[in-house]
């Protein structure tokens, strides 16, 4: 459009410099005209394109899920004038960026004419002012394939997008691109590694069978259930469109306290709010937690942070989760617990009987062990079913840092002392490990990491005491053998016997032999390795444990199947003595996996650490390993597809 401006330009070129014109009486009136035709001009095009962005703005964002939705939902800024500190501590959580549109303020991922490649993956990364772009393959080629068989090509088209929306802030970051249809939005096949400053492949940030393809993953019907504010997938027929609208992108005030439209049109009234502040009532137009019974406000963090059963899921697609604040959240979408599995009468039997998915989300004894499920954990506590613990006992959004979201004192015994205050002065006599010691920090031994998920161990919420017959009956790590790495399952036994008077479960020769953490790194599944893995990376073990034995086990997992494992086995060797520098990649070439994993040997060799070295961790007192008894148990290793889903 900017030829436009070219014809007066042209008028105007000819007046200045046409002698017989300049000659003219008149010529200041046509260099008026010129200006004047030049200036009218230009701001038809500016307006013509101005136009042009906002509807190529609204074209955009109309394939985007739209923030609004029935239901009174006001959004969190109409919270902000009157609760301006709760407003601010909100902003600041992992709660309100769990979801957010595409902006340079919000990305962190790299941009600038980046290319990325894996497998078959090809994809461009490219910013273009305050938008963020790609080349990708066509996300919606698996949608449009014919099913006759008539398929001419064998690889989708390439199509360039502009990313729209994105999920998480605090570990990594997952982009989504927009279809063409709807407001359907398709995974980018790349995840972005906050700590890391990378880009890896979707796939290699879970912890999943390599031998299994990647499922096909939408916003709309899977992170709307818990990253973002009471979400309506809404799909069409065509399983291609989708009207998705949410009250909020995020976690957001009314996920908590319930719509507000209400709340706000009634604290208006200036005199309505003093005599409100005067009464202290409790305020019936909006749920607020801390004035509720606690078993009631902790189902508020139970509506994303537990493994549920939705009962009606083609209404759930129609209008979105239906529980709100202050309501029973088993009514509309129950908890799914293989403890309570006889009474549970909605879960269909096929579910109860599928081990190989219930092992995906459950120990074997029915304790979660993926992250997100904390309120699962919370409900078989009996500090829960007997007393009055709930999730507001130690976590607080308001008062909370970002990280963990825990209140004041609340990364110290002070957790359990508010309800345990007898034991205040008994804590080393109770634990057996000296006062200040990690190994009387309460959670270490009641809350240990047997969860996982986001590259990481993480502490199980559902609260136990360590117990080696369950530790043998459900191949689930306990908080003993979690820390002293170098000891067998044996020795745990046989202390729990001493301190607490706990049975001594059988054991097989091994248990007696060789360190309980080994045996499940070398022969245990892929999340128990995943486990252990962590565990030797974590500054209290290596402390009860001793530095450096540890490093050869680890330099094993660098080429482990799993590329979850193989990343935390690295983290984990980089923070011994001695091998920060190591070059590893653990999404690289099989033989840099090799050679990084021969290097890794080679510092371990050179050191010959004997720290805590002995029989029971495969090596002999001089520090030279047992490698036939390691290649006995590394041949059992459990090899069977596993799929954990944080």
């Amino acid at each position: 459009m900017e030829w436009l401006l070219f014809v007066p330009l042209c008028a105007l070129a000819v007046i200045l410099v046409w002698p017989g014109v300049r000659r003219s009486r008149k010529w200041l009136w046509a260099v008026a005209f010129g200006v004047t035709a030049l200036t009218v001009t230009a701001a038809v095009v500016w307006d013509i394109r101005r136009q042009k962005t906002a509807s190529d703005r609204e074209a955009f964002f109309s394939k985007l899920p739209r923030e609004g939705r029935p239901g009174g939902y006001v959004k969190s800024a109409s919270c902000q004038a009157c609760h301006p500190s709760q407003y601010e501590s909100w902003r600041r959580s992992y709660h309100r960026t769990m979801t957010q549109y595409v902006t340079p303020e919000a990305v962190m991922g790299e941009f600038d004419n980046v290319d990325l490649e894996a497998g078959d993956q090809v994809c461009h990364l490219e910013r273009r002012g305050d938008e963020f772009w790609v080349e990708m393959d066509d996300p919606e080629w698996r949608y449009e394939r014919p099913t006759d068989g008539s398929l001419t090509t064998a690889r989708p088209p390439r199509v360039t997008r502009r990313l729209g929306m994105m999920t998480g802030s605090h570990h990594m970051q997952v982009y989504w691109v927009p279809g063409r249809v709807g407001n359907l939005q398709f995974i980018f096949p790349f995840t972005y590694l906050k700590d890391d400053h990378r880009w890896v492949p979707r796939h290699d940030v879970f912890l999943r069978s390599p031998d299994l393809p990647d499922p096909p993953q939408n916003w709309n019907v899977n992170c709307i259930k818990c990253h973002t504010t009471v979400g309506q997938p809404r799909p069409a027929n065509d399983a291609r469109i989708h009207d998705t609208r949410t009250g909020e992108l995020g976690i957001a005030c009314e996920v908590c306290h319930g719509p507000g439209e209400e709340h706000v049109r009634v604290q208006r009234d200036p005199l309505h709010r003093y005599v409100a502040h005067a009464k202290a009532p409790i305020d019936s137009t909006v749920f607020n937690p801390a004035r509720r019974p606690s078993k009631v406000a902790a189902e508020i963090c139970g509506q994303c942070h537990s493994t549920k059963w939705t009962l009606d899921y083609d209404e759930w697609l129609r209008t979105g989760q239906t529980y709100r604040p202050g309501e029973e959240l088993e009514r509309t979408a129950p908890i799914v617990r293989p403890t309570q599995f006889a009474t549970e009468t909605w879960l269909p039997e096929a579910y109860r009987r599928d081990q190989k998915t219930l092992s995906r989300t459950y120990w074997s004894d029915g304790m979660v062990r993926v992250s997100g499920r904390e309120y699962n954990g919370l409900l078989e506590s009996p500090c829960y079913q007997k007393g009055e613990l709930t999730c507001l006992s130690c976590h607080s959004i308001h008062q909370g840092k970002p990280v963990n979201q825990l209140g004041s004192e609340m990364e110290s015994n002070q957790a359990c002392l508010q309800c345990h205050a007898t034991m205040r002065d008994r804590v080393a006599e109770h634990t057996h490990h000296p006062a200040g010691s990690s190994g009387s920090l309460c959670y270490n031994c009641h809350m240990p990491y047997t969860t996982y998920g986001l590259l990481k161990g993480i502490r199980s919420h559902q609260i136990t005491s360590p117990d080696a017959q369950t530790t043998l009956q459900t191949g689930r790590p306990d908080a003993c053998s979690l820390c002293h790495l170098d000891r067998p399952l044996e020795w745990t036994a046989r202390q729990l016997t001493r301190w607490y008077g706990k049975p001594a479960p059988e054991l097989p020769p091994e248990h007696h032999e060789v360190s309980a953490a080994l045996l499940w790194l070398l022969r245990g599944d892929a999340g128990q390795r995943a486990l252990i893995a962590n565990s030797m990376g974590w500054a209290p073990a290596v402390e009860a444990s001793g530095a450096g034995w540890q490093a050869p086990f680890l330099a094993g997992l660098l080429e482990d199947p799993y590329s979850a494992v193989r990343y935390i086995a690295a983290r984990s060797l980089k923070r011994l003595p001695g091998y920060d520098r190591l070059a590893y990649d653990y999404v690289g070439p099989p033989e840099q996996m090799e050679r990084a994993a021969k290097e890794a040997l080679a510092i371990w060799a050179k050191a010959k650490p004997t720290s805590h070295a002995g029989p029971e961790v495969l090596m002999d007192a001089s520090g030279v390993l047992r490698r036939p008894q390691i290649d006995h148990w590394r041949s059992q290793r459990d090899n069977h597809s596993i799929v954990l889903n944080e």
